[in-house]
């Protein structure tokens, strides 16, 4: 049976739950929606347009200029996914809060993007500034070899000095085994394609700030050896090769009633 493509969710999936990766890669069940997804498609899309759409014209209140253009692109995206909103099962109010919420947190994200384009406006205009800090954004890499893919939600690449950065919704701003592994991956993409390591790797925790990590051997060999061994351990369509990993999570996945039946438990 050929490899399937992995990704780092799918290959996280299966580390966490091999039943909860059939049932989504090989199945392909449909997902529950959830506000939290919902939502973080909505940051995503803002920071991602932020730098595609035309800016308005900037003076000296620029900060507030770029305020108002990433609350713009906000309410665009937030009624873009009216319909996916609407199917939750959130309050008008809840949904108010989550929105509300999101708008924090892209005003943080500006506020702290203004500060570093604020470094370089006594040696450049502030459009040249801009450009200089617009990231390569949403960028796929496939490597058919590892039959791995993943999108980077930011790559910057200042002066010479290339992060790759993922943005990420959590109230705790802590990479996690599962972010680093993810990290690892997109290190390993991006050293196959351009024969260069990059220099860091890191997420922006949106409600908090960005957190870089050094791109060293045991990063790369942890990540290439979790890709080999999901390849190795996800060849056959038998149910029974994907056992159930029981854990207090179980009781929010969207395949419960499928492991569990209809009972509510607790684990």
């Amino acid at each position: 049976m050929p490899q399937r493509m992995q990704s780092p969710s799918s290959i996280n999936m299966f580390k966490q739950c091999p039943r909860k990766y059939y049932y989504r890669y090989i199945e392909k069940r449909p997902t529950k929606p959830s506000i939290h997804l919902v939502r973080g498609t909505v940051a995503h899309s803002v920071l991602e347009y932020f730098f595609e759409d035309p800016l308005p014209k900037t003076g000296a209140g620029w900060r507030t200029d770029l305020q108002l253009h990433a609350l713009k692109l906000l309410e665009r995206f937030w009624d873009e996914h009216k319909e996916e909103f609407d199917q939750l099962q959130e309050t008008p109010e809840e949904l108010l809060a989550y929105k509300e919420e999101t708008k924090r947190m892209v005003l943080i994200w500006v506020h702290q993007f203004g500060n570093r384009l604020e470094c370089f406006l006594d040696e450049m205009s502030f459009e040249d500034a801009f450009k200089l800090l617009t990231p390569q954004r949403e960028e796929e890499y496939r490597d058919e070899e590892l039959n791995v893919r993943g999108y980077i939600d930011a790559i910057e690449d200042v002066d010479g000095k290339v992060e790759l950065i993922d943005y990420k919704t959590s109230k705790k701003p802590e990479i996690t085994t599962e972010y680093r592994l993810q990290l690892g991956i997109y290190a390993l993409l991006y050293l196959r394609r351009h024969s260069k390591v990059p220099d860091g790797v890191g997420i922006h925790f949106l409600r908090h700030d960005k957190q870089v990590m050094e791109v060293n051997d045991e990063l790369l060999l942890d990540a290439q050896f979790e890709i080999e061994q999901v390849h190795m351990l996800t060849q056959t369509a038998d149910i029974r090769d994907y056992p159930k990993n029981p854990t207090p999570l179980c009781n929010w996945c969207d395949y419960y009633e499928l492991c569990f039946g209809r009972a509510q438990q607790t684990l």
